[in-house]
């Protein structure tokens, strides 16, 4: 490339030419979400692929830090992205369907918020102590989703910070999830958690698995709910002088949306997608801000603070399940909920045969979504205090 050639490059992708970014990371986008159809992708996550193109793109000098579009990102793709997926938060279907999983989610919920309390008070992490705390509880309650739910609402928004959390919850996370996968039908896990497990593999749910067609029509009234939610919840947490949690408020107004319309909101189909787009551009957004200095150097008490938690959801939820007299299948699946949320919970219902699991799996997984800002928003405060 020429000098003039690698000037005009430059200018293309300035902070100032918000089109060009944006769509710089609609491709890496479609190029992590590609890859999570491969060997390779399915390792290592879509999420994660995604954030190593924007960081390598801006490490060496292809994309800027950071734009006026990232805040575009930040302001208003992400909390939309939030209302959609609580579109399907229907706290009826959750109560009634979650059934005995929702106990063992709840112990692992438990256990989550006392590792991340009792890991920030044994180790040093630095000045984003509180913060770490909130976004991990928050993270280990209901998925990537509440991530970068909380980081918005407490105002977190130190992009190598951000990532290096991001990258330790994907390689401790992933290494987690394998090892539920390896030891869930275990004949040891079975035999002492063997409570009731008989008729795994009945299906259940009814017409939970029809597939829908997407439409303008649906979508656009998804959007115009997530809208309306957003704009309210912003304005009500104004009105109560708290600003920054409007999120609190737009969690509950969606919950509320779900609930009250779920007979009617059953037909719409494919806002699930439109909220996972704009969450990849949140990731592209992290990984374009990220220090690569910085990340490796929060990465060793991360690590560690990260394995704390999961130690100690490890231990409320084989606890729960003993007192309880829950089956190897209900921990397995409650736990992934917790930790990987609705996709991964329903995935290992599907790979293990556990069809009578599958609803519980989204039930428990759309309900940490629901509770696991507020866990966030509260352990920073917990900690911060």
């Amino acid at each position: 490339m020429t000098v003039a050639g690698a000037i005009a490059a430059t200018t293309w992708l300035s902070a100032d030419n918000g089109f060009a970014l944006l769509a710089v990371f609609f491709a890496i986008a479609a190029i992590g979400a590609a890859m999570e159809k491969t060997r390779l992708g399915r390792r290592v996550s879509g999420v994660m692929i995604v954030i190593a193109l924007a960081m390598l793109l801006a490490n060496i000098g292809a994309i800027p830090r950071s734009a006026p579009v990232y805040g575009v990102i930040w302001q208003y793709l992400v909390p939309l992205s939030i209302a959609l997926f609580l579109l399907r938060a229907d706290l009826v279907s959750m109560a009634v369907e979650g059934g005995r999983t929702l106990v063992a989610f709840a112990a692992g919920a438990l256990g989550v918020v006392l590792g991340a309390w009792l890991g920030a008070r044994l180790l040093d992490l630095g000045a984003h102590e509180a913060e770490y705390a909130a976004v991990f509880s928050a993270t280990y309650t209901g998925g990537s989703l509440n991530y970068a739910a909380v980081a918005e609402a407490i105002g977190f928004r130190d992009p190598s910070a951000l990532a290096a959390g991001v990258a330790i919850d994907n390689v401790v996370g992933l290494g987690y999830l394998l090892m539920v996968g390896a030891i869930a039908n275990a004949a040891v896990f079975r035999r002492h958690f063997g409570w009731r497990g008989e008729g795994l593999a009945d299906a259940a749910g009814g017409d939970a698995g029809e597939a829908r067609v997407p439409s303008i029509i649906g979508l656009a009234i998804a959007l115009a709910l997530a809208a309306t939610a957003c704009a309210t919840g912003d304005a009500l947490a104004a009105a109560v002088g708290q600003p920054s949690y409007g999120i609190l408020f737009i969690t509950v107004i969606m919950v509320a949306i779900a609930t009250l319309g779920r007979r009617w909101l059953r037909g719409l189909a494919g806002e699930d997608l439109v909220a996972t787009l704009f969450m990849y551009l949140f990731f592209a957004m992290l990984g374009a801000g990220a220090d690569l200095g910085a990340l490796l150097d929060a990465a060793p008490a991360l690590f560690a603070y990260v394995l704390l938690i999961f130690v100690v959801h490890v231990l409320f939820v084989l606890a729960a399940g003993r007192l309880f007299r829950l089956n190897h299948a209900e921990l397995a699946i409650a736990s992934t909920a917790c930790i990987g949320g609705p996709p991964i919970a329903v995935a290992f219902a599907v790979l293990f045969g556990w069809r009578r699991l599958a609803v519980p799996a989204v039930a428990t997984g759309i309900l940490g979504y629901v509770v696991g800002n507020f866990v966030g928003i509260g352990l920073f405060r917990w900690v911060g205090a």
